[in-house]
């Protein structure tokens, strides 16, 4: 079983439409985004990490327990910087490394209901 607990740093966050065709970034071209994984909850705050962003800039915070089983996370949210967010959140987990990997989210995310991937890069344990 593949290990999440620790620190994660967001690396980069891609958009696609319907037809697979990428768009701009969702974060902007540097993202600021941080996980920490414990061994039963989890917290996560992203953002866009561009000084000149337009306004509104994209920010999300959220914290609950959480179910992996290898390559599904499963988000049980119980706090979170917006109401849209709590609930279940499910992401498909891609490993090209045991301290990278690629989230797909398989529900909503950033208004979003599919056609994102986000790269993280463990930082610590």
């Amino acid at each position: 079983m593949l290990d999440l607990i620790g620190t994660w740093k967001l690396l980069e966050a891609r958009a696609y439409d319907v037809d697979g065709t990428e768009l701009p970034p969702p974060l902007g071209p540097e993202p600021v985004g941080v996980i920490l994984y414990g061994p039963e909850r989890i917290m996560v705050t992203v953002g866009d990490g561009r000084r000149d962003a337009p306004a509104p800039r994209a920010f999300n915070a959220y914290a609950g327990r959480y179910d992996f089983d290898g390559e599904t996370l499963v988000i049980h949210v119980d706090s979170a910087s917006s109401p849209d967010l709590a609930g279940d959140q499910v992401r498909r987990l891609i490993f090209e490394t045991p301290d990278r990997y690629v989230a797909v989210p398989m529900t909503p995310f950033f208004g979003i209901g599919s056609g994102l991937k986000h790269t993280w890069q463990r930082t610590g344990r």
